[in-house]
């Protein structure tokens, strides 16, 4: 009976050993599991907006504010932003210099201001969710407000309507480019399975010298 039991326990201790390694080789196969490579959204500026070379966005309110954001081809290179740090109310900004920083998988990225002026309210509710910067980027995911130094001259470099469309659409391709000739290491994150178009995110798979060339030929930031 005494060697029945220490064979009934030598036997459990195994089947335990053996159902630990079970999972834990489950859990290490699930977590390996690619997640899918998701392509760019069509793009779409809502009517009533000025689009600048800067991948901005302009709405400009009644009482003349320049309510401020960045375009759906930043947002969806991105795939969205962790942090975003925005400027204090009251900060004079110039056109093609810092405005605010999206921070993406440790990386920030530096958002140019498209108009000369002074910051007047900032969306604060950003800090807190970082989110609707990617789900919402042209409503709840808005960075400041400014009041413009001159309202015409501000304007003169923006483009709207179907001409801002078919500029997007442009952009969208010279981003595909972009993205071809720079993809290493993986480059199946980099464009969708058809080859045609971006994927989500492909931005934070660049290496560094690549990041930084996306920075200044598609954000076209210059330091003060």
């Amino acid at each position: 009976m005494t060697a029945l039991l220490v064979i009934l326990t030598v036997v459990m201790l195994v089947a335990v050993d053996a159902t630990r390694l079970y999972l834990k080789r489950r859990r290490e196969i699930t977590g390996k599991v690619p997640q899918p490579v998701l392509a760019f959204a069509p793009a779409n500026p809502p009517r009533g907006l000025f689009l600048d070379g800067s991948h901005t966005w302009v709405r400009m309110a009644d009482s003349g504010e320049m309510r401020i954001g960045v375009d759906e081809l930043i947002t969806q290179a991105l795939g969205g932003a962790d942090r975003v740090e925005l400027p204090d109310l009251g900060t004079k900004v110039r056109r093609g210099q810092p405005l605010a920083t999206l921070w993406r998988n440790g990386r920030k990225f530096s958002v140019a201001s498209p108009v000369d002026g002074t910051v007047v309210t900032s969306n604060d509710s950003l800090e807190h969710m970082p989110g609707d910067l990617a789900s919402d980027p042209y409503g709840s995911g808005w960075l400041t407000t400014i009041w413009p130094v001159e309202h015409r001259e501000a304007i003169k470099p923006f483009t709207m309507g179907e001409a801002a469309k078919r500029w997007m659409d442009r952009e969208v391709q010279r981003l595909s480019d972009f993205l071809a000739a720079n993809a290493t290491g993986q480059p199946g994150l980099a464009l969708a399975a058809d080859g045609a178009h971006p994927a989500v995110g492909a931005a934070s798979t660049l290496e560094d010298d690549a990041w930084k060339e996306f920075q200044r030929d598609f954000a076209s930031v210059r330091e003060s």
